[in-house]
């Protein structure tokens, strides 16, 4: 008998709502990133650490012998196995971040990174994938539109003195057109026979 997606969606391990058959193992990951370079003491230590976006990694199993625990999912294609295998490829193609529930966590904005799937003389009537996902961190952002304000005395800029420009008293300003010459072209000059 199959029940209700909206009787199972938050007391059942799903991801995106798709209800597989077996969810054999979840590795939950959530990491820290703290600077290596130094910290001023009496710092404010959360300015130097941030959370990472966590992940999950999934190992989910489907057989070709049961009937679904949904009724409609997984019956896209020939089997049970190949339907959830396109299933899962789909949702990563799409790339539309889902809500994954789990026993311990329900997590929000996942997009599947990998799919691992074995295909032996083991899988022949069932399928075991492995799925890892990463949360997308979402940031919400806010406009604001600033009154545009005139002074009542405008800025105004001044001129710039530049001042004159004059000769070094005590040098020779003229030289000869011999010693204007560069290193390069008197080494051409002579190897020209000038």
């Amino acid at each position: 008998m199959a029940t209700e997606v909206s009787q199972l969606i938050g007391i059942k391990t799903n991801i995106g709502g798709y209800f597989f058959d077996a969810f054999l193992k979840l590795d939950h990951s959530s990491k820290l990133k703290i600077t290596e370079h130094p910290v001023e003491e009496g710092a404010n230590i959360a300015d130097h650490a941030y959370v990472e976006p966590q992940s999950l990694t999934i190992e989910i199993g489907m057989s070709d012998a049961c009937t679904g625990l949904v009724d409609g999912q997984f019956e896209q294609k020939y089997t049970r196995s190949v339907s959830a295998f396109d299933t899962l490829k789909t949702l990563q193609e799409q790339r539309i971040p889902l809500k994954v529930h789990t026993r311990l966590k329900t997590y929000e904005n996942m997009l599947i990174e990998t799919i691992t799937v074995p295909d032996d003389y083991m899988t022949l009537y069932g399928l075991r994938a492995t799925i890892g996902l990463r949360e997308i961190i979402v940031a919400k952002t806010n406009t604001v539109t600033m009154p545009n304000r005139t002074s009542s005395a405008p800025q105004k800029t001044g001129e710039t003195q530049k001042g004159t420009v004059q000769p070094i008293s005590g040098t020779n300003t003229k030289s000869s057109s011999a010693e204007n010459k560069s290193t390069l072209a008197k080494g051409y000059s002579l190897l020209r026979g000038g």
